[in-house]
């Protein structure tokens, strides 16, 4: 690590009820979808809920999909909302009825309000220097594990809900893995953790360094290499995989997974995109009896585990990040979290406790 940012920080005192910078996302009147600095309001918090003040959020894959308007007409968007379903951050006040957590608490939570309500996504997030959440959408932060990490563990906790999926990784498998997001790095980890051995595709020459740092044997420019398993058999003998994980949601790297699972293999399909056509020999899946499967964000359930993984492993899930902008330039890093030729993971954090340089940074910093 470069440089070692305290978890411990000072900030300026608790405002009373009003309003507090956030990072909106507006939509106006010509259907133009847009981030940028303003206000939320901050209450007390309800007997339920906690008053949080964020130490990190994550820039999402998602966040991105809807500042495109790609997102599915069945998910609806409260707009203006905050941003940030990934976060870290400390109890400021806990509502009267709420047991187990007390100011001073360093937490994360899961994004799910019920139904298709979500928190940062359809309602307001984390992306403000105070908000407000229920209690039991979160948990206490191990003492292993610091809050840059913490805040990567939502992305962490989908890759893992979505191996116990396909039963899991060993140190028996090979893992190809197609695209190299916070999704696809964080299944970099979990299989490198395991003891497997990982190739991994991406067209970003950052992304893939990164992917090698991490401990992947391999990495393949899938646009200078389209015969994916000519490219892997050349890097480490073996041009199949017994575990395929797509994380892209590029049509051809969905059509490339298939081509990378060996005979018996399991192929996850975790990228999501706008459905679109691309050639593939669909025949494989019987050929080879492939087990192909899809998962979508980490459940409730997953989340105890994924910290426990992370806490008993003391992976550090802060390798992956490249960027920590502050919140009165949300708008810039949603740009940055676009860009794969500098970025692999864009973090936001408050203006009043942002620090312009990173624990561990394979990238360039904020300034």
């Amino acid at each position: 690590m470069s440089e070692t940012v305290n978890d411990v920080r000072s900030a300026p005192a608790v405002p009373p009820v009003g309003t507090v910078p956030a990072v909106l996302v507006r939509k106006d009147a010509a259907g133009t979808i847009t981030v940028e600095p303003g206000t939320a309001p901050v209450t007390a918090p309800r007997p339920t809920e906690l008053l949080v003040r964020p130490a990190y959020v994550g820039v999402c894959g998602t966040d991105i999909e809807i500042l495109h308007g790609s997102m599915p007409a069945t998910f609806k968007i409260n707009y203006p909302h905050v941003l940030g379903h990934e976060w870290s951050g400390t109890v400021v006040e806990a509502g009267s009825d709420v047991v187990g957590f007390h100011p001073g608490d360093r937490i994360l939570g899961h994004g799910h309000l019920g139904g298709n309500d979500w928190f940062g996504v359809t309602h307001d997030g984390a992306a403000a220097e105070l908000f407000t959440v229920p209690a039991d959408m979160c948990f206490h932060i191990p003492a292993e594990v610091d809050m840059l990490a913490a805040a990567v563990i939502e992305p962490f906790a989908c890759v893992l809900n979505g191996l116990k999926k396909i039963g899991g990784i060993s140190a028996a498998d090979t893992v190809h893995v197609h695209g190299l997001g916070a999704i696809g790095l964080n299944a970099v980890l979990q299989a490198i953790t395991a003891g497997a051995e990982v190739v991994v595709f991406d067209p970003s020459p950052l992304r893939r360094e990164t992917a090698m740092k991490l401990g992947a044997a391999a990495a393949v420019n899938p646009l200078e290499n389209p015969d994916t398993t000519a490219a892997a058999a050349a890097a480490t003998g073996r041009p199949f995989a017994d575990v395929v994980i797509e994380a892209s949601g590029n049509s051809a790297a969905q059509a490339a997974a298939l081509e990378s699972a060996d005979h018996n293999g399991r192929v996850l399909l975790m990228g999501v995109s706008t459905p679109k056509f691309a050639p593939a020999r669909l025949g494989l899946v019987q050929e080879r009896n492939l087990t192909i499967t899809s998962s979508t964000g980490a459940p409730v359930a997953v989340w105890p585990a994924a910290i426990r993984y992370v806490a008993n492993t003391r992976l550090n899930l802060a390798q992956i990040v490249s960027t920590v902008v502050p919140f009165s330039r949300g708008d810039e890093a949603l740009q940055r979290a676009q860009d794969s030729s500098r970025e692999t993971k864009v973090m936001l954090a408050p203006d009043s406790t942002h620090s312009h340089d990173l624990p561990s940074s394979p990238a360039h910093k904020a300034n």
